[in-house]
């Protein structure tokens, strides 16, 4: 972290210094050009360093009016900055390149921008700036250079999709570079191969693409090399899935991709990931597929970087979801498919509208409008149905809760009723009681209220209440009176009506007889209805249940389950 602070406050004195002239390091004033700039190449690797000796070497060309050295130091300083920055020293650059006239160095200025906007991702300034370089640079003045332009171009016409061209100029490099001695030459061969094969590939020219992989992983001796190396087994991965070997492409981009990740690439990073994730899904494994174009996604959504080959895969997941049912993730990588195409119409604006994409703009934009009117009216229909899912909740939770509390309350009764039927069974019958003051209420003779009440306490001992069609009339004319004193001393007596009198006998009777004998728990309420001499099931049911509090039904269930409980009775 002390290093990276450094490095800044370094960077910072940099621009001061190209400003304001400050004193260089007393130790390396007197130091010549060529020591300097040895000292430059030397100290790539260490930026802090590296910074140091370029601020001498500006300083040294300024204070000697020195406007060509200048522009070198400048030139070295430009991969210090990022674009904005660095196109700024380019037009101080350019002004002393015009002013001395010299091609070879107007050229260079051009390669330095194409190189600055192809950093930035910007493909189309690139190309047009290496094309202004290859007006200034030629064998005469600069053959290395040129063909240092010939690649840069080749580069930018196979980024952009101009395959066939590439290929023609890749050739050239790979065959200037291939017999000329020294390590930045063996590098310039070895990218050229692998950039051949790459264009092989995308014309889908599948074996020759694995000729110039194998040739240059052959070429790769020594650990120097292990690099590009790793590129060409990157690239026969990528062109076994053109194959549809689809193992042999997850084996080499597995292979390939820990020294890509280690060297930062994150382009190619994204590109082992693609590859690997359509391999997987083409071996039906979709779902690690799938895992490996979301690390896609991450690293272009992290850099908003999109190009030909990765928009590949917005495409394989709005196939993939849409093949699912997926409408949220569908749209979700529509999106980001018109993101991605926002940006490509940014650097490749001349081509966009002729390279072949499986959904085109209008198809998104059309696709996106439908999938968010679908998504609208499934949540609207979604919640629909949750509120009506909770409204039925609701009554089925409070049904069951009441029909809990009414079990429970049956449940009680049950047991009251066996508990009162058992003490009534052991109760000894009381004999009748009749007072003057009760006669005299009811205005009629004691001896016939005692004839009544005999007559009643026969017909209870005699269970006469069973018979079918029994009157108040009917049983008045049985016990030798009338209906209007029957029905004062029933009511005087018992304390209700007849017809509630008679229920109650019946019912009393019902619940002794389904307590004590197993058999009639197995009849049907009809039968037992006419038993006890009801005229249909309802009416027997009903008066059950207004002198019980529960259903005949339920009386006999609850016998049946707890047989323990009339033993305690």
């Amino acid at each position: 972290m002390k290093s990276y602070y450094l490095f800044i406050l370094l960077l910072y004195n940099f621009c001061a210094i190209a400003q304001n002239g400050i004193k260089t390091p007393d130790s390396l004033e007197d130091k010549s050009y060529d020591e300097l700039i040895s000292r430059i190449n030397d100290s790539k690797q260490d930026s802090i360093l590296n910074l140091i000796y370029i601020n001498t070497y500006i300083q040294k060309s300024k204070k000697e009016n020195d406007p060509e050295h200048l522009m070198i130091g400048y030139r070295k300083a430009l991969i210090h900055f990022k674009e904005e920055v660095a196109l700024k020293y380019t037009d101080s650059i350019a002004k002393i390149a015009f002013s001395l006239g010299d091609d070879m160095l107007i050229g260079r200025l051009y390669i330095d921008k194409a190189i600055i906007y192809y950093t930035s991702k910007n493909y189309e300034k690139c190309l047009s700036n290496y094309l202004l370089a290859d007006k200034y640079i030629n064998e005469e003045n600069d053959i290395y250079t040129q063909y240092k332009i010939k690649y840069g171009i080749a580069n930018m016409k196979l980024y952009l999709g101009y395959f066939d061209e590439a290929i023609s100029l890749f050739s050239e490099c790979s065959e200037f570079y291939k017999n000329r001695e020294g390590y930045n030459n063996s590098q310039g061969y070895l990218y050229s191969l692998r950039s051949l094969g790459r264009c092989y590939n995308q014309i889908k020219e599948y074996e020759k693409c694995t000729e110039i992989n194998n040739l240059g992983i052959e070429k790769c001796i020594g650990k120097k090399y292990n690099l590009i190396k790793t590129y060409f087994v990157q690239s026969e991965g990528i062109n076994q899935y053109g194959k549809k070997n689809y193992a042999k492409s997850i084996d080499l981009l597995k292979t390939s991709l820990p020294r890509i990740i280690e060297n930062d690439d994150f382009l190619n990073v994204a590109l082992n990931y693609m590859y690997l994730g359509k391999s997987y899904i083409k071996s039906e494994k979709e779902e690690i597929g799938i895992a490996h174009l979301q690390k896609v996604d991450s690293i272009l959504q992290k850099h908003n970087y999109a190009n030909l080959d990765l928009r590949q895969t917005y495409e394989d997941f709005i196939n993939y979801y849409k093949k699912k049912g997926d409408l949220e993730n569908q749209l979700l990588y529509t999106n980001r498919l018109l993101d991605a195409d926002k940006i490509l119409e940014k650097n490749y604006k001349d081509l966009i509208s002729t390279i072949h994409k499986e959904y085109d703009t209008a198809e998104l934009v059309a696709s996106k409008n439908n999938l968010e009117k679908t998504l609208k009216r499934n949540k609207i229909v979604s919640y629909i149905i949750y509120g009506l899912g909770s409204i039925i909740i609701l009554i089925i939770t409070y049904m069951l809760i009441a029909n809990y509390k009414k079990q429970k309350v049956y449940k009680q009764k049950y047991e009251e009723l066996i508990t009162k039927t058992s003490e009534r069974e052991k109760q000894p019958e009381e004999p009748i009681q009749i007072t003057k003051v009760a006669t005299d209420e009811l205005d009629i003779n004691k001896d016939i209220v005692f004839k009544i009440l005999k007559g009643l306490e026969t017909f209870e001992h005699k269970e006469e209440y069973l018979g079918i069609g029994l009157t108040q009339s009917l049983l008045a004319e049985e016990l030798d009176t009338n209906t209007t004193y029957l029905s004062k001393v029933i009511n005087h007596y018992k304390g209700k009506n007849f017809n509630s009198y008679l229920n109650e006998l019946r019912v009393n009777h019902a619940v002794s007889l389904l307590k004590n004998s197993p058999t009639h728990r197995r009849y049907t309420i009809k039968a037992l209805a006419e038993e006890l001499g009801f005229s249909n099931p309802r009416s027997f049911s009903d008066a059950f249940f207004s002198q019980t509090g529960i259903k005949p039904s339920y009386f006999i269930k609850q016998i049946e389950k707890e047989p323990d409980l009339l033993m305690s009775a």
